[in-house]
């Protein structure tokens, strides 16, 4: 999701090692199983689910919308269930394109999940969010009277012409011969903190990236 790192209440799955290979960092870039997104957000779910086409159909299937946006935080935050000692934090989405599913206007607001207010953000318990804001994400409708927000975010965040699926957010690459994300910008974990990733990070570093276009393509076709 959105939660890398396992997609349950206590989001943070392993990060990826020397010997992850590219074309498989599913249990590091993992996704929520068919059935909806992580269970922090609505149906149950975790990181063992189905490729990444599946997931999307799935979401489009479970009433999510599949966008491309610029997004910016509004420094507002709402405290998640105190058993996972979480938060959410409000984005408004700029120039959101629906992929699939019900369309998304620009200007909406959006929820993260991440780490509770006073905690240390990084890779592990935090989306990622590029220079400039730019995003793929499965927006989840707010399901039930228990939701404390909504929509949710599920993001990854994009990078020129790339998109860097992170370990926090549950993604699962299998059979899309992704490669390590080893470029100059540098993500910076919601809702704030030490930037992760750019040159001087190792390459193993757990990001993956796939061409926007490929996503963009796999994501018609869900």
């Amino acid at each position: 999701m959105l939660a890398a790192v396992a997609c349950t209440a206590s989001p943070g799955p392993a990060t990826a090692t020397p010997s992850t290979p590219a074309a498989s960092p599913a249990r590091t870039a993992a996704g929520p199983a068919a059935s909806g997104p992580a269970a922090w957000l609505g149906p149950a779910a975790d990181c063992a689910g189905a490729p990444l086409q599946s997931q999307l159909a799935a979401a489009v299937r479970d009433g999510a919308s599949v966008i491309v946006a610029a997004g910016s935080l509004t420094g507002k935050s709402v405290a998640g269930d105190p058993a996972a000692a979480g938060a959410f934090y409000a984005m408004t989405l700029h120039s959101a394109q629906t992929l699939r599913g019900p369309a998304v206007a620009p200007g909406s607001t959006a929820w993260i999940p991440g780490p509770a207010p006073g905690t240390t953000a990084n890779p592990e318990n935090s989306a990622l969010l590029a220079p400039g804001g730019r995003v793929f994400a499965v927006v989840w409708p707010k399901t039930g009277i228990r939701a404390l927000v909504g929509p949710v975010l599920q993001l990854a965040p994009v990078v020129a012409a790339d998109v860097v699926f992170t370990p926090y957010t549950c993604w699962n690459l299998d059979g899309l011969q992704p490669d390590q994300y080893q470029a100059s910008a540098p993500l910076r974990p919601v809702p704030g903190g030490a930037n992760f990733g750019g040159t001087h990070q190792a390459a193993e570093n757990g990001l993956y990236t796939l061409p926007l276009a490929t996503v963009r393509q796999i994501a018609a076709s869900a």
